[in-house]
């Protein structure tokens, strides 16, 4: 057990470590809205990925791969929603350009009435994106079967490497959260707000076009 616990453990760091939209997303957030932008969207990617690897342990997940037509539905509203992001950051960008240089600290305009709540916006893009990703809910399903943890009974088993999975996600997020808010001073500058806004957009659009395209 102890060997498979281990290989479990390499092969879920290598998965978690590799940039993808909610890496994108947490950087983007911590730029405009610091550590309590970083935190809260850490958050809701946490709570995202406990409800995906729970879903796979206990066999809910397996009936959103049996069917194409409710994998399509899902794959499509996460890809649109990953492009609504990447646009919206792509017009924060060039409201910054507008704005210019001076002053050297970031000040975001928001419309009359409209009321900027970082803590709500990033928690909630943050579960949105993982829930809207059918393929991270596949690579629980494809991931767990691989691993024998007898003798435990193979439920305990997905739940165990559900909980692992989602420990391991867990510290990694601390340690990006944590140094995203060294970083904060540095994010408050015009320009390298400009920059990080125009990246994540274009990553978000990248990404959400990508999952648009692709197949299972």
């Amino acid at each position: 057990m102890t060997e498979q616990l281990i290989a479990f453990a390499l092969v879920s760091l290598a998965v978690i470590v590799i940039p993808g939209p909610d890496l994108v997303l947490l950087f983007k957030n911590a730029a405009k809205d610091g550590r309590i932008g970083a935190v809260y969207t850490a958050g809701g990617i946490m709570l995202g990925n406990a409800v995906l690897a729970t879903a796979a342990a206990v066999g809910l997940t397996a009936l959103l791969m049996t069917s194409q037509t409710l994998f399509d539905v899902v794959r499509i509203a996460g890809g649109l929603y990953l492009i609504y992001l990447g646009s919206r950051a792509v017009f924060s960008y060039i409201q910054l350009r507008r704005a210019g240089d001076n002053p050297d600290v970031v000040e975001f305009r928001l419309k009359p009435g409209k009321v900027h709540r970082p803590k709500l916006t990033g928690f909630r893009q943050g579960l949105i994106t993982n829930l809207l990703n059918p393929k991270v809910a596949a690579f629980y399903l494809s991931l767990f079967p691989q691993f024998d943890l007898s003798p435990l009974a193979p439920g305990v088993q997905h739940l165990v490497l559900a909980a692992g999975f989602w420990v391991m996600a867990l510290v990694w997020y601390i340690l990006v959260v944590i140094f995203l808010t060294k970083l904060q001073r540095f994010f408050q500058s015009r320009k390298v707000a400009r920059r990080t806004e125009a990246a994540a957009g274009a990553g978000l659009l990248g990404l959400g076009t990508y999952v648009l395209v692709s197949d299972r």
